[in-house]
């Protein structure tokens, strides 16, 4: 497929058969014949917008030539129409800032319509910013400019204004069709029968053939025949009326208006005409290609996981045999990162280390220092971390610094530099460093490695390692990943997004809660600790042995049945777990340093700049909200200081009054003051020492 770069776009275009909406002028709607799609942007352009040209003289600036603009330069609006222009293509005379955008550059519309087909009077242009609804059509004016009827009152689009009542549509040459409103007559299914949309205020109808269209596609049309490659070799013709059909390109079902093709029976939706031939998809590692079908066998789609019928097209991967996806589910929002990959050769494949020796690595996040396996050692205690997932080493193989105190888990220091992965769009880059970010998986926020796709998304490590299809102990069923229903999660009963769930059983987990380790080995009991479901819970109440708060049996838990204790699982983890103890980083305004305590590690914060503060509840869990506690002290401090002087004040007005000219409510009111800020400013003193109330 061709791939064309223009000055009038920053990324590359692809020819498309048609136009629906053009984002180069403002007044695009219909369809178009021949125009460019990116697909990286979702934007279409007319033919001749893309391809404008780049100094124009016009005759209603004679005084200096236009050169085109096609990038954002503050707001602006035509001088002939008056239209505001944001994102389109527009032509301008730099010395007196004269504007003109592209349509009226060709057409500019006129002060009168002297003989509308829509309306018996003449039509005077109208500039405002106001948007009246068009007479005609029943929709609101999408110009900034309008033509009205002073007589009558009446406002048109001046698309509109040249439709006729009763028109002769080459569509449907066998009967005339005449302007109704939906309240007129009783349609069929109240849908286009050439477009399929909604239908507006207005339409055209025949009664005899029960024919409909909106107005719209009376405007402007789709093509009646096309030739384009992309789709089908041969030429494809428009069949407008209702007919029942699966399409070729995707296998779904269609009820009106698609493409033919006379030669080979082969049928299309109009939407499916321009479906892109090389993607990227977030729940798979290669590229895909389109396929007009599959071998004959039995196939089933990596997205949604139903049957895909190997007859009709889809996508595949030409590096693993045995994955497709649907046509339709290849091409969704959440799925698909926009790019068409037609020519654009593939990424090098970046290693995350280079093999120095047997067991001695130089990795990309510490490159100072070469990194020694070790596969014996065995490090137990919450102190030596991971610097990539920020958990404790364990049992686990490793990589250690030769020279420094630098460790990685050996499946750590195997992630890829890239990756997609099925909770975001883009390909994600592998970064390191100490920068604070929060997890949009599991919502915490970490300290260690993170996938990012350099904007506002970022995982962290322990999220990115799994998989779109998880199998849970809780759950005897596969669970997919979901992140388009509301789903009320088994383990902490909460209800959310970014799930797991088995659409059979209506069961679900959230991403933080499905990565909660089974068993895990904690400073408050000698023995591993086990992860407690909803089918091991005994009958009676349990009270967590950390936090001494009762624990809701419809959550799950953690348990040592040797010992009979039992924990929150948000009192044995926290919220900042994935905190590197020791270090002292900066979040926002706050440097923040994470304490390895006893019996539960905290989060020291110091404020760097002057903010708002605000008070939250600090629970007795294993590392504290590190916002909670640094303002304890800078609190203490605060009130204190206030109450003293509120103190001094009091004191000083005893000294200096009279007994005569004393006013009793002000010494009351300021007793009363300095009483409130002394106690709370040592309420947060003893909260910052440690003392929990």
């Amino acid at each position: 497929m061709i791939r064309i770069k223009l000055p009038t776009h920053k990324h590359p275009l692809y020819p498309t058969p048609w136009v629906s909406r053009c984002n180069g002028c403002p007044r695009g709607g219909g369809y178009v014949k021949d125009g460019y799609r990116c697909y990286e942007c979702d934007f279409s352009f007319h033919k001749e917008c893309a391809e404008a040209t780049l100094e124009i003289h016009h005759p209603s600036h004679p005084a200096h030539p236009l050169s085109l603009v096609w990038e954002w330069r503050g707001p602006k609006s035509c001088k002939l129409c008056g239209e505001y222009l944001f994102h389109n293509i527009y032509y301008h005379c730099s010395i007196c800032d004269f504007v003109v955008d592209t349509a009226c550059a060709k057409n500019p519309p006129p002060n009168v319509i002297e003989y509308p087909k829509a309306h018996e009077h003449s039509l005077v242009i109208e500039k405002d910013l106001y948007h009246p609804r068009c007479t005609f059509c029943g929709g609101g004016t999408r110009d900034m400019y309008y033509y009205r009827c002073s007589l009558c009152s009446l406002n048109f689009e001046i698309r509109c204004s040249m439709l006729a009542l009763e028109i002769d549509y080459p569509y449907h040459p066998q009967h005339p069709l005449k302007i109704l409103t939906k309240e007129e007559h009783h349609f069929s299914d109240g849908k286009c029968l050439i477009c399929g949309e909604e239908l507006g205020l207005k339409v055209y109808h025949c009664s005899i053939c029960k024919f409909t269209v909106d107005v719209g596609c009376v405007r402007d049309p789709p093509p009646l025949t096309i030739l384009f490659p992309k789709a089908h070799e041969h030429q494809l013709n428009l069949t407008p009326r209702k007919i029942s059909f699966d399409c070729d390109a995707c296998g779904m079902a269609g009820d009106r208006s698609p493409y033919s093709c006379q030669q080979c029976y082969f049928m299309i939706h109009q939407s499916c005409i321009d479906l892109p031939e090389i993607i990227n998809v977030n729940r798979h590692e290669h590229r895909l290609s389109r396929r007009l079908h599959l071998s004959p066998g039995n196939w089933e789609c990596g997205f949604c996981h139903k049957n895909v019928d190997w007859s009709y097209g889809a996508y595949s991967c030409s590096i693993c045999p045995n994955y497709v996806i649907h046509s339709q589910c290849a091409i969704q929002k959440n799925i698909w990162d926009k790019l068409e990959l037609k020519g654009i050769p593939e990424e090098s494949h970046l290693e995350p280390f280079k093999v120095i020796d047997e067991n001695l690595i130089c990795h990309f996040s510490h490159e100072e220092h070469y990194l020694k396996l070790n596969e014996e050692s065995i490090i137990s205690g919450e102190g030596i971390r991971c610097e990539a997932c920020v958990l404790p080493i364990y049992y686990q193989a490793f990589y250690s610094c030769v020279q420094c105190n630098f460790i990685l888990h050996k499946t750590c220091a195997n992630l890829s530099r890239k990756k997609r992965h099925f909770s975001h769009d883009k390909a994600l880059t592998l970064i390191c460093g100490d920068k604070i970010e929060h997890c949009e998986m599991c919502e915490k926020y970490s300290q260690g490695f993170k996938y990012t796709d350099f904007q506002y998304f970022s995982i962290d490590v322990e999220c990115a390692m799994l998989s779109e299809s998880i199998i849970h102990e809780s759950h005897p069923c596969t669970l997919y990943y979901n992140n388009n229903t509301y789903i009320k999660c088994a383990c902490c009963n909460e209800g959310g997004y970014r799930s797991f769930s088995c659409d059979d059983c209506s069961f679900g987990l959230h991403g933080r809660c499905a990565a909660l380790p089974k068993t895990i080995q904690h400073w408050y009991d000698e023995h591993l600790i086990f992860l407690c479901y909803n089918k091991n819970k005994r009958g009676g109440e349990y009270w967590c042995d950390i936090c001494e708060e009762q624990i809701d049996t419809m959550i799950w838990f953690y348990t040592c049945d040797s010992c009979c204790v039992t924990f929150h699982t948000k009192c044995v983890l926290g919220d900042f777990s994935r905190f590197m103890p020791g270090r002292i980083v900066t979040y926002r305004k706050w440097r923040i340093k994470a304490m390895q305590t006893s019996p539960a590690p905290l989060i020291e914060a110091k404020h760097i700049t002057e903010r708002s503060l605000y008070l939250s509840k600090m629970a007795a869990s294993p590392i504290a909200s590190p916002i909670a506690v640094a303002m304890y002290p800078t609190l203490s401090v605060f009130t204190l200081a206030i109450g003293l002087v509120i103190t001094a004040f009091f004191f000083i007005y005893e000294a200096t009054s009279s007994r005569k000219n004393r006013s009793l409510g002000i010494e009351l009111a300021t007793a009363a003051l300095a009483s409130v800020f002394l106690g709370f400013g040592s309420l947060f003193l003893l909260l910052a020492s440690g003392v929990y109330v």
